[in-house]
């Protein structure tokens, strides 16, 4: 395999490659190109087809540059895909689902290039117990190539991955369209595609722990017994933002409090909201579901 840096005429590259953003805003990249000129060249294939930079090469164009510097990738057609979706994973612009999908396919890719070498099998008592102790994720070296680009963690990763691989095309959708957290996402996948499908109006407006009772009841009795159980309960969707809205909440004032930040050094203004929302915490307030709240259990410690 080669890899060579030339120039091309813009004119002969090709912005047929799926992956390529295009028709993005590229203003910013344009005055950025007039100031201290391309710092990465395009990256295209022997066939002229550009691989990553589709942006560089619509700002290149807009200024009218007729050539620009590009890497030439002589690889196979696996490689070659594996290109371009590292270009659009280190993008801050991808959609939840969108980086799912990227994820999926870049480990398909990098695992059909690079087989696993079979490990030998535990023998020893110990050795099994430790096996059975280890957190399993699939592709443990391509899970850290890909942490150390996006700087997710390779527990995110996986956790993508398995979002993307199990769930069904409506439960996709449903998340394009807002209607699903991760949360909620995480646990419907444990359902089989055409059961969440079939359960999907039912249940996605529902807490995450409503949904866990759905699916545990789900897996025992059938969907269509544990939608007959589930009552869709009123202001769900309300009681699933709010609850959302205090665990960001919590996870902020735990990390201010690590510093030493009390509610004492918020702005007078920012102290008389947070003493409001705790008033009506406590005002004959009954957990939802009937369960501790996140916010009983911050105000616990």
């Amino acid at each position: 395999m080669k890899t060579q840096t030339e120039s091309r005429r813009l004119n002969d590259l090709k912005a047929t490659n799926a992956y390529l953003r295009l028709g993005t805003d590229v203003s910013d990249l344009e005055k950025s190109i007039q100031t201290v000129g391309l710092i990465a060249p395009l990256v295209i294939s022997t066939d002229n087809v550009i691989l990553a930079g589709a942006r560089r090469f619509q700002a290149l164009l807009n200024l009218g540059y007729t050539e620009a510097p590009v890497v030439v990738v002589d690889k196979g057609e696996l490689e070659k895909e594996l290109v371009s979706i590292d270009e659009n994973l280190v993008r801050k612009d991808l959609t939840k689902v969108e980086l799912e999908g990227h994820l999926r396919r870049a480990k398909e890719i990098y695992q059909a290039i690079n087989p696993e070498e079979e490990k030998p099998e535990p023998v020893t008592a110990e050795e099994i117990e430790m096996e059975e102790k280890k957190e399993v994720l699939p592709a443990e070296k391509f899970l850290n190539i890909v942490a150390e680009k996006t700087g997710l963690s390779p527990k995110q990763i996986h956790e993508a991955i398995n979002r993307d691989e199990m769930a069904d095309t409506s439960v996709k959708e449903a998340r394009v369209n807002g209607e699903l957290s991760i949360s909620q996402t995480n646990e419907i996948v444990k359902l089989k595609k055409d059961e969440q499908k079939k359960a999907l109006n039912h249940i996605k407006t529902l807490p995450v722990r409503e949904i866990k009772k759905f699916v545990k009841e789900a897996k025992v009795k059938g969907v269509e017994e544990a939608i007959r159980e589930t009552p869709k309960l009123p202001h769900a969707r309300e009681f699933n933002e709010i609850e959302s809205l205090l665990k960001r909440l919590q996870k902020k004032l735990k990390q201010l409090d690590l510093e030493g930040i009390t509610m004492e050094n918020f702005p007078v203004g920012t102290q008389k909201i947070f003493n409001e929302v705790v008033k009506f915490a406590e005002k004959d307030f009954v957990p939802y579901g009937n369960e501790q709240s996140d916010y009983e259990e911050y105000s616990a410690h």
